[in-house]
């Protein structure tokens, strides 16, 4: 199944006023109740100093083969001394949460869009900006090696890496579409361990993601909720402001 650009086109509005770009369900998918799945705001960090934040929802509609499962999430930060605002949602089936659509938004200085969708064995994504228009195909590395899609500073995104945690490690096609490219990384499970919020502790289950030379470190809750991404070799950290009830 793969969606048209005007269905993914769509503008939605969250409580607390939160624009973000959205996507059209089908019409199973409309019919069927809608979850919420996860809900929050991250603390964005680079060397230690704070950047921006991230605000995100995660919904999920239908059952088995014909869930969908779709995340949207708002970045605003300031980088090199610009403001920034990022617009993604990204779409998946199944309970594997199989990558189906992805789109983003930048905006000025440097305005940018990406529409990524599946045709296929393949990935395939439209890049718009002042430049021009590129398209870029992505294929399957491998029958069992899962792709999963990974965003610039996006926290929320690694929600979608869970169900593939493994003690003995999982093989991750992972898309990086910005700037482009395609990287195989290697998922493992490290332990509970305990991690620390303004004015709470909580147990968490920590992965790490080796891709490209650098470690992701992905801290989660009992429902695999994201709750802090750190990338030391890049001086990337986000943290939720408070986890999740």
């Amino acid at each position: 199944m793969y969606f048209s650009k005007t269905m993914c086109s769509l503008l939605l509005t969250l409580p607390g006023g939160l624009y973000v770009t959205g996507f059209g369900l089908p019409p199973e998918a409309a019919a069927a109740q809608v979850v919420d799945v996860d809900e929050g705001t991250f603390i964005v960090e680079l060397d230690g100093r704070r950047m921006g934040t991230e605000r995100f929802r995660i919904r999920r509609s239908g059952i088995g083969d014909n869930m969908r499962t779709i995340a949207q999430g708002t970045l605003e930060i300031v980088e090199g001394g610009l403001e920034q605002t990022v617009q993604s949602g990204i779409s998946t089936l199944g309970v594997g949460m199989s990558l189906d659509l992805y789109d983003v938004k930048v905006s000025a200085p440097s305005e940018l869009s990406i529409l990524l969708e599946r045709r296929g064995d393949r990935m395939v994504s439209v890049t718009s900006s002042e430049t021009g228009v590129e398209e870029r195909e992505y294929r399957q590395v491998q029958a069992r090696t899962p792709t999963v899609l990974l965003d610039h500073f996006f926290a929320h995104h690694y929600f979608f890496i869970t169900p593939y945690q493994a003690m003995g490690g999982t093989n991750l096609s992972v898309i990086l579409p910005r700037p482009g490219g395609q990287s195989t990384g290697t998922l493992r499970m490290i332990g509970v361990e305990p991690l620390a919020f303004e004015t709470v502790t909580v147990q968490a289950q920590r992965l790490e993601l080796r891709l490209d030379g650098a470690v992701h470190e992905i801290w989660l809750d009992g429902k695999n909720r994201v709750l802090q991404v750190r990338i030391r070799s890049q001086g990337y950290l986000a943290q939720r402001i408070t986890p999740p009830s």
